[in-house]
């Protein structure tokens, strides 16, 4: 299990490590610091859930050899939470020597599908010294 980064750690999201089917789950149990004036869970909480699930997904697949940042992600919502316990997962679907595709969802604590996103993120070996032009 992971640490996690100072932003996941102020979001309040818990690591649960890579899983036997090859996903990576995270979770968070929901507090006010994630809703929005609407009283629902903002949709930035839930597109940064499935980000990490999904870049620690794609590290895990290089078995953290490797920095993996997002280059593009594409996500739908479902329907809204304001309560409970949100579950993210992110599973690699294929994978290059550079880039890493992914899919993800975020699920309530009653199994409910909140949202799922598709999304792309580059391969960068840790010991390279230059970034890519």
């Amino acid at each position: 299990m992971s640490e996690g980064t100072e932003y996941t750690r102020y979001l309040q999201i818990e690591d649960d490590g890579i899983q036997d089917d090859g996903r990576y789950l995270l979770h968070t149990r929901l507090s006010d610091i994630h809703l929005s004036r609407a009283g629902l869970v903002h949709g930035g909480m839930i597109f940064s859930m499935l980000d990490a699930a999904m870049g620690r997904a794609a590290m895990a697949h290089f078995e953290n050899r490797c920095f993996c940042p997002t280059i593009e992600l594409k996500i739908n919502y479902f329907r809204p939470v304001a309560t409970g316990k949100l579950l993210a997962w992110g599973e690699v679907i294929n994978s290059s020597r550079r880039l890493c595709y992914l899919e993800g969802e975020v699920h309530s604590d009653a199994g409910k599908l909140i949202a799922r996103a598709t999304g792309t993120f580059f391969v960068k070996p840790r010991n390279e010294t230059e970034s890519p032009d």
